[in-house]
C-alpha cells in the first residue's frame, strides 16, 4: 500500500472518529440480546446504504459486500449482541432498557466495522479482493450462537468457498490502549458442558448396607475426575474441567438414592476435547457400576476451540508491524479460556482474531467485561478501523 492510500486512510479515520463514537454509543443505548438484534440490524443496513454498500439478502444478521478486482473475498466480522446485565454506569449513553447493556464491546466492534466499510467503499477501486461484512448476532448464544447459522447461510449462499481470509477483533481492557494483542494457534477455548446423575437405592442412615448411597458414589466420581485430570493429561495441554454445581440427599437421616454434578470443559484441541468427555463418561459409569449403582451421564456440546491460521497470522503481524507502529502490538503468550463462536469461521475460513486493547487507567476503564460497570476508551475503535483497512487494502 502506497503512502498516498495510508495517509488518505489515517485521515479518514479522523475525519469519521466522531461518528464512529456516535453510532457506537447509540447501539450501546438501544442494546439487544440474542437473536433478538432487529433494530440494530435496521441501524447497520441504514448505514450501509447510507454509504453506499450492497446489502446481501440473509436469513441471519446483516451481510455487507463490497466489490473488488476479483470474485474472492476477505471477510470482516462484528458482533452485534448485549447481555442481560443491568448497567451501572453513570453516562449519558447508558443503556436505555432494564437488565440489558453491551457489557462485552460488540457495540464497538459494530462501530468499528460500519466505519472501516466506509472507508473502504470510498477507496474500492485500490482493493484486490472482494470484501465481505459480517455483522453477528447471539454472540453470547443463545445455546452455540449466530456464526455456525452465518456459516450455514454462507454456503448456502455459494460464496463461502470464495473467502479467501477472515478477520474478527475484540477489545478487553486487559490490555492498555493501543494494544494489540495477536496469538498464532489455540487462541480460544472450547465450551462443553455435562451432567452426571448417579441413581442408587434409598434407605434409613443407620441401615447403609441396604442402600446403594449415591452421594458417595458421586464423591468417588468427582475425585476420579480430578485425579484423571491431574494424571492422565498431558501438562502441556490445556484443558480445564470445572464442577459447578453438586446436588443431592433430602434429609440427615435418608441415604439419598440420586446425586448429581454439572460442570464445564475448556479446550484448546479437539482430540483433547475428546479425551476428556470420554474420560468423564467411562469414570462415572464404571464407578456406578462397581457399587451398584446406575449412571446418566449427559454431555453438551459447544463451541469448538477457536484456532488462529499460522499463515493468516504471520500476514497480519507483518502488515500490522510495518504500517501501524504507533500501536504496540505484541503476541499473547496465553490463550484465553474464554470462548467465542468465531471458531465456527475459523473451522472453514483460515482466519485470525486479534484482541485491542481498550483499557484506560487515568481514565477510569478498568472494568472487565461481562460486569456492569464495563465501558472502554473510545479511542480503541480507530485502533480497530486501522485494523481492518491496513489488513484489506495490503493483501495481495
Amino acid at each position: 500500500m502506497d503512502k498516498e492510500l495510508k495517509d488518505k486512510i489515517q485521515k479518514s479515520v479522523n475525519t469519521y472518529k466522531n461518528e464512529t463514537v456516535s453510532n457506537r454509543r447509540y447501539i450501546h443505548m438501544h442494546p439487544e440480546i440474542g437473536f433478538d438484534t432487529s433494530e440494530t440490524e435496521k441501524f447497520i443496513k441504514n448505514k450501509l446504504e447510507e454509504y453506499g454498500i450492497e446489502i446481501i439478502p440473509s436469513k441471519i444478521g446483516v451481510i455487507g459486500r463490497i466489490n473488488g478486482a476479483s470474485d474472492k473475498y476477505i471477510a470482516l466480522r462484528s458482533d452485534i449482541d448485549a447481555l442481560p446485565l443491568q448497567e451501572e454506569n453513570k453516562v449519558e449513553y447508558a443503556s436505555k432498557y432494564p437488565n440489558i447493556m453491551h457489557a462485552c464491546g460488540h457495540d464497538a466492534h459494530t462501530a468499528t466495522l460500519l466505519t472501516a466499510a466506509r472507508i473502504i467503499k470510498e477507496n474500492a477501486e485500490r482493493l484486490r479482493t472482494g470484501i465481505l461484512l459480517i455483522f453477528q448476532p447471539a454472540e453470547e448464544g443463545p445455546n452455540l450462537g449466530g456464526a455456525r447459522l452465518i456459516v450455514k447461510e454462507m454456503e448456502e449462499l455459494g460464496i463461502i468457498n470464495r473467502i479467501k481470509c477472515m478477520f474478527g477483533i475484540h477489545v478487553f481492557n486487559n490490555y492498555p490502549i493501543g494494544t494489540i494483542m495477536i496469538r498464532y494457534g489455540g487462541m480460544m477455548a472450547s465450551t462443553d458442558e455435562f451432567d452426571i446423575e448417579i441413581i442408587g437405592q434409598a434407605g434409613h442412615a443407620g441401615e447403609p448396607q441396604n442402600t446403594v448411597d449415591a452421594i458417595s458414589i458421586l464423591c468417588k466420581v468427582v475425585g476420579g475426575i480430578e485425579t484423571w485430570m491431574s494424571r492422565r493429561m498431558n501438562p502441556l495441554d490445556q484443558g480445564i474441567c470445572s464442577i459447578g454445581m453438586v446436588k443431592g440427599g433430602s434429609a440427615k437421616n435418608i441415604v439419598a438414592e440420586t446425586a448429581s454434578v454439572s460442570g464445564t470443559l475448556r479446550c484448546l484441541k479437539d482430540d483433547t476435547r475428546g479425551k476428556i468427555i470420554d474420560a468423564i463418561s467411562n469414570i462415572a459409569k464404571n464407578f456406578a457400576t462397581a457399587y451398584g449403582a446406575t449412571a446418566r451421564v449427559n454431555i453438551l456440546h459447544g463451541l469448538p476451540p477457536l484456532m488462529n491460521d499460522d499463515k493468516v497470522t504471520a500476514y497480519a503481524e507483518k502488515i500490522l508491524r510495518e504500517n501501524l507502529p504507533e500501536y504496540k502490538i505484541e503476541k499473547m503468550e496465553e490463550p484465553v479460556m474464554g470462548a467465542e463462536d468465531f471458531a465456527f469461521y475459523a473451522q472453514k475460513i483460515p482466519s485470525t482474531f486479534i484482541h485491542v486493547g481498550s483499557g484506560n487507567k487515568i481514565k477510569g476503564f478498568t472494568h472487565l467485561a461481562h460486569t456492569p460497570k464495563f465501558d472502554i476508551d473510545e479511542d480503541a475503535m480507530n485502533v480497530g478501523v486501522n485494523i481492518f483497512c491496513n489488513l484489506v487494502f495490503e493483501y495481495k
